[in-house]
């Protein structure tokens, strides 16, 4: 019976251990260059594959560049799973001190993979199963951290 009670004991410290680093690395984590993705809910079918792209002047979405297709920052890109028929909805949101808003001075445009380009007030755009590019253009320094939101239908 002591080898049991022992066994919990030492069970116990590992799990106390965990808790204490856990909380830690996810601090660590939040502030490496990418960011970090949440997922909630189930996905019950194959989703995009999604990848990002950041420019040599990437400076917290603020960029030299001016003008033209080439100006974004970060292009975000959902490149469709095979035989699917999948959609999804895309929005922007500013990440603040008090929240998360809609951006007010970041540009974004979409350009689904048969290269018609949207572009939208509210940053929020449909994925069609084709897939696209969401481009993230500099705005103010006040927006320099956002969240992409990928709601799948």
């Amino acid at each position: 019976m002591k080898s049991a009670n022992g066994s919990i004991a030492a069970m116990t410290a590992c799990v106390v251990a965990a808790g204490v680093w856990l909380p830690s690395a996810v601090d660590a984590a939040q502030f490496q260059t990418g960011g970090t993705i949440t997922f909630t809910g189930a996905i019950v079918a194959p989703s995009y594959g999604i990848s990002t792209h950041v420019s040599g002047s990437y400076q917290g979405f603020h960029t030299e560049k001016t003008g033209g297709e080439n100006a974004s920052t970060v292009d975000v890109t959902f490149a469709p799973a095979l035989n699917t028929s999948l959609a999804a909805h895309v929005s922007l949101l500013v990440n603040t001190d008090a929240g998360v808003v809609t951006p007010h001075t970041l540009k974004t445009r979409f350009t689904d993979n048969a290269k018609h380009v949207a572009q939208s007030a509210d940053a929020a755009y449909s994925v069609g199963r084709a897939g696209g590019t969401l481009s993230i253009v500099g705005g103010a320094q006040t927006e320099r951290a956002v969240t992409v939101l990928v709601s799948y239908d």
